[in-house]
């Protein structure tokens, strides 16, 4: 297994898995009394089924928590906030503090909330870490009654990779240099798990890492974990720790795990893989296509145009997520779509309450509302705006996007174009253009010229861009 660097520790947040009017609602129109003789126009209308409206949505930043630093979560039955080594809950309009966390070893940094998981109000977990030279990962149980647990003590290797309820128990898994893989009971009936040992798994006796006096790794370390409402237990990973060998090991029964290669369907999940619940017996992993577990069975749930990303289920147990500047929910075999935003936005934390108001984390607490001042598509755009892509942080400041520059480099008007990086709560990246007709000839030769790329046309002018130079290829 390959060893994490601290700061990807302290991203391994373990998202497990935000009143306004629902854009899940249609608009109605309220049929008039019909004359004695309608005209063949009237009546035409008046079969017409209504028109679904499609709101554009926009953050609109939570006044309850303005001033603070803090970080949202969704648990089962609560909206949460983490400022510093205290958990407060979001009541109305404002927050509600309910408890904090000691300092944990503070000989090996302070200690930071990375995570707060379980459900309100008597199984609120949180999941810290510490700032130095030693994570030291570690489940605190912040209401009703439950155990610490710590993965890597002392400053040894370790981490958390996740953290589920199964029936009345909640359990946690991670790994640390002494003990291995473990998965250990944190509220509720003691529950012991025995993962497949590596050789019964077909892995070789090199290939999975072993803890400090340990004779036998297991087939799949896990690198995420849910659990079903029915009561199935899932955790996902790579099998026999080879690169790209995606795969489940899944308990359907009781005290008897069996492992599930996924290499057919997906390429593989990444080093943070995102699990979610929904009711029954469902559940789904954030990959691209998503990935669904029921009924023992996996698969893939159909593909939109552009990528669906930043996941959520709904109290009521749909799915939902982003696709371009989509939100889109699944139901009965089919993404619809409920709501847009006026250009792309992406959220760390995306959150649906118990009265259909989305939350995210964006400029730091948002709930999504309403707008009617954006105009997106309209033949009235002055400001037509090519979306390409986030910027990765690993760039440095004066990056020059070499292999952006080189794919618009040929296309014919390159004159007209204006490559800009620019700042929109993260760093973006998009093209101006001097019409709604260049900008979806500019998208056309991105896509034929850069894979995977999914760039967008949306009414947009970014603020105090920073223009790279594109030379056309001669």
């Amino acid at each position: 297994m390959k060893h994490l660097s601290f700061a990807a520790l302290c991203a391994l947040a373990l998202s497990c898995s935000r009143s306004t009017p629902t854009p899940e609602k249609e608009a109605t129109v309220a049929p008039s009394a019909a004359p004695l003789a309608p005209s063949a126009s009237a009546a035409s209308a008046e079969r017409e089924p209504p028109k679904k409206t499609i709101p554009t949505l926009v953050p609109e930043p939570f006044e309850g928590t303005k001033g603070l630093s803090v970080e949202l979560f969704g648990i089962e039955g609560a909206l949460l906030v983490a400022e510093g080594l205290r958990v407060g809950r979001i009541v109305e309009e404002r927050v509600e503090w309910i408890g904090s966390i000691p300092e944990n070893n503070p000989g090996l940094g302070p200690t930071r909330i990375s995570s707060v998981h379980g459900f309100w109000p008597d199984g609120v977990d949180v999941v810290a870490m510490n700032l130095g030279r030693a994570p030291m990962p570690t489940l605190f149980p912040l209401t009703g009654k439950g155990v610490t647990r710590t993965f890597g003590p002392g400053g040894i290797l370790g981490w958390i990779n996740g953290t589920t309820r199964l029936g009345k128990t909640t359990l946690v898994v991670g790994y640390d240099g002494q003990d291995g893989h473990r998965f250990d009971t944190v509220r509720g009936p003691t529950l012991v798990l025995k993962p497949i040992e590596a050789e019964k798994g077909g892995c070789k006796a090199d290939e999975v890492q072993k803890a400090w006096g340990s004779t036998a790794g297991i087939a799949l370390p896990p690198s995420a974990m849910a659990a079903t409402e029915s009561g199935t237990l899932v955790t996902i990973g790579n099998l026999c720790e080879r690169a790209k060998s995606p795969a489940a090991e899944v308990w359907d029964q009781p005290g008897k795990s069996r492992i599930v290669e996924l290499g057919a369907l997906v390429k593989e999940f990444g080093y943070f893989p995102k699990m979610f619940r929904g009711k029954g017996d469902d559940l789904w992993v954030e990959t691209s296509p998503v990935l669904h577990y029921n009924g023992g069975k996996f698969e893939l749930l159909p593909t939109l145009d552009k990528p669906i990303r930043n996941l959520f289920v709904s109290p009521s147990g749909k799915l939902h997520g982003i696709s371009g500047r989509s939100i889109v929910r699944y139901d009965e075999g089919t993404w619809s779509v409920i709501a847009q935003f006026p250009r792309p936005m992406h959220f760390s934390t995306i959150v649906m309450d118990e009265k259909e108001t989305i939350w995210v984390s964006h400029s730091g607490v948002s709930r999504l509302r309403e707008t009617t001042d954006a105009a997106v598509e309209e033949e009235g755009c002055k400001t037509p705006f090519v979306y390409l892509y986030e910027v990765s942080w690993r760039n440095d400041a004066k990056y020059t996007f070499p292999t952006t520059t080189k794919a618009l480099s040929t296309f014919p008007e390159v004159g007209d174009l204006g490559l800009v990086e620019y700042y929109d709560d993260g760093r973006r990246l998009g093209i101006t253009v001097k019409s709604k007709e260049q900008g979806e000839a500019v998208i056309a030769h991105v896509k034929a010229n850069m894979k995977d790329e999914h760039p967008e046309l949306i009414c947009y002018a970014p603020r105090v861009p920073r223009v790279i130079e594109i030379k056309a290829k001669k």
